[in-house]
């Protein structure tokens, strides 16, 4: 990459992160790199994908609800829930190194966030992005039932994928939201690589359940393989469809604002 691109790229994370980013950034240990920025400190593989997500998430904005005036909906369930002694929850399905942790901390601080991911060495810098948040981390994939997958590396940390058969243990919906007393699910995020067709596949009365759900589909990463059909079937017309970056954001509102799971 030539230095026009390098400024122009650092230029980005600068808008994202905040002029900190670059005025802080400290190596920890080999091929890992610490900063601050105006949501924190956090951490980051130079060499890998991170600072692009990190660009998506909070630069783009990809998970930002309140562009759309459905923000409105998902909001007042939040709050509804918090009323009647309710834990919203979000599932941060494929949460990678921990952005959209970051983001949805900072729009739902009250909320319970399960970060599931499956890759160890993404593990490894979710852990740091996300200590002191209202996040646990849950070391599965999501699927639509029990099992185990293996991991299929990508061409960054950000690509891999997961087949069923290995050691990785798959956790659902349903076992996620079983951890948190009195739960309520607010938001699903899914960018799980191709696996949602597994995800959807059955077991989806959460869906009805779940008042917004992002999903990045990856049909155009797996052609023929059709991985999002499952998940066009599933999810009904009930919702509104919105597009924001590489994600569909599906939000529906049927009143029911103290439902509980």
């Amino acid at each position: 990459m030539g230095i026009v691109a390098r400024l122009k790229r650092e230029r980005l994370y600068v808008k994202a992160l905040g002029l900190s980013y670059l005025l802080t950034q400290r190596a920890v240990s080999p091929g890992l790199t610490r900063a601050k920025s105006r949501y924190g400190e956090i951490f980051f593989r130079p060499a890998d994908s991170d600072l692009k997500t990190f660009w998506d998430t909070l630069g783009a904005r990809e998970y930002d609800l309140a562009k759309f005036p459905q923000y409105a909906t998902v909001r007042r369930i939040y709050d509804a829930a918090l009323a009647q002694g309710q834990m919203p929850v979000i599932i941060d399905a494929g949460a990678n190194i921990g952005t959209a942790c970051i983001w949805f901390s900072q729009q739902f601080p009250a909320a319970r966030i399960l970060a599931v991911e499956p890759d160890p060495a993404n593990l490894e810098v979710l852990r740091l992005n996300t200590r002191g948040r209202n996040v646990e981390i849950v070391e599965a994939t999501i699927g639509a039932r029990a099992g185990s997958v293996s991991l299929v590396p990508g061409d960054a940390s950000w690509g891999v994928q997961t087949v069923r058969g290995g050691d990785v243990p798959i956790t659902t919906v349903a076992e996620l939201l079983s951890r948190v007393e009195n739960g309520r699910l607010l938001l699903v995020k899914i960018d799980i690589e191709g696996f949602e067709d597994d995800l959807f596949s059955e077991a989806t009365d959460w869906i009805a359940q779940a008042p917004a759900i992002f999903i990045e589909p990856h049909d155009w990463m797996l052609p023929g393989r059709r991985s999002s059909r499952s998940f066009r079937a599933a999810i009904g017309p009930e919702f509104d469809m919105l597009i924001s970056g590489e994600n569909l954001i599906f939000v529906r509102d049927d009143g029911a604002e103290t439902a509980s799971i």
